[in-house]
């Protein structure tokens, strides 16, 4: 099967609750007009938005043999992302999050690794991996079988098989940050981070010179995520910094996730730095209007009109 885009990393349950701005007193209830299960993670929602974007996407992960766990499956297959390579563990449960959506859009999150914890280089089948034209990484910081050497081995292995690599960052809650992405950095050819995260991982605050340290590293492509204010693309011709659409935000989970699909579909497209950013953009702009990462990017189409 010839794929665009091989994604490894977080595959999880959303259990989203909106709108959350303050929490009951303990013991007591407090009733909420929206709560519901979406597909989550890093790996899973690229997988599943590129593939709604109109390219062939498969993902390598874990998920428990539970209910979470066969609702993630069942929503990546509906969207059309080949899940033959997502192994069922019975010692873990499904890795999920609670989601707490405050009126703004805002989000607080409640996460338990779970079965994503076990993910390791074994579980990446290279003759799986060399069908694709890309091979991306999400979830550094939250994916600990992978972290640090195992994953710069895992990417040099890939890129043998002249396969492009990609990684999409996370923040890091246990202060350790570089260490993490620092074997596997050598090998890889498009970063993409969000502003915080970018400016954790390398001691810098521009978007210029995050985008520089990672280009230093031996990165082609770098895209810095930026919330509200749009995102910044950078290679070593050329940089795009592009505002954000206006649009009303109801949930901006996995708008980052849902932008390095954009990007990588792009990408495996042939086309230039800009033209992917702008996608990445449009992407980003269709998932904040809706609840859950994945849903709001129907198709290229959707995007291309939000473009103009």
């Amino acid at each position: 099967m010839a794929l665009d885009v091989v994604t490894v990393g977080v595959v999880c349950a959303d259990v989203m609750v909106r709108p959350v701005d303050s929490f009951p007193e303990r013991g007591k209830l407090t009733l909420v007009p929206q709560l519901e299960i979406h597909l989550g993670g890093l790996a899973s929602v690229t997988a599943a938005v590129l593939s709604q974007l109109g390219g062939q996407a498969g993902v390598i992960g874990r998920l428990g043999a539970d209910g979470f766990g066969d609702y993630i499956s069942g929503a990546l297959a509906k969207s059309g992302v080949d899940v033959s390579r997502l192994k069922r563990d019975a010692a873990e449960g499904t890795s999920a999050t609670v989601v707490l959506i405050g009126e703004d859009g805002e989000r607080t999150f409640l996460h338990r690794v779970g079965a994503t914890a076990a993910i390791s280089e074994a579980d990446v089948d290279l003759d799986y991996v060399k069908s694709a034209k890309v091979f991306h990484w999400g979830g550094p910081a939250i994916t600990p079988g992978l972290d640090g050497p195992p994953m710069g081995r895992v990417m040099e292995r890939v890129r043998a098989l002249g396969v492009k690599t990609s990684m999409d960052t996370v923040y890091d809650g246990t202060g350790v940050w570089f260490p993490l992405i620092e074997a596997a950095l050598p090998h890889v050819d498009i970063v993409m981070t969000n502003h915080e995260e970018g400016s954790r991982y390398t001691g810098k605050d521009s978007c210029e010179d995050i985008a520089g340290v990672f280009l230093s590293h031996g990165a082609e492509a770098v895209m810095v995520k930026l919330g509200h204010e749009g995102l910044y693309v950078q290679n070593r011709e050329t940089a795009h910094q592009l505002p954000a659409h206006t649009v009303t935000a109801v949930d901006t989970t996995g708008a980052g996730d849902a932008a390095c699909a954009g990007f990588l579909y792009g990408y495996t497209q042939g086309w230039d730095l800009l033209a992917c950013g702008q996608l990445a953009n449009a992407a980003g702009g269709l998932t904040v209007q809706s609840m859950g990462g994945a849903e709001g990017v129907q198709s290229l189409e959707a995007c291309r009109a939000l473009i103009g």
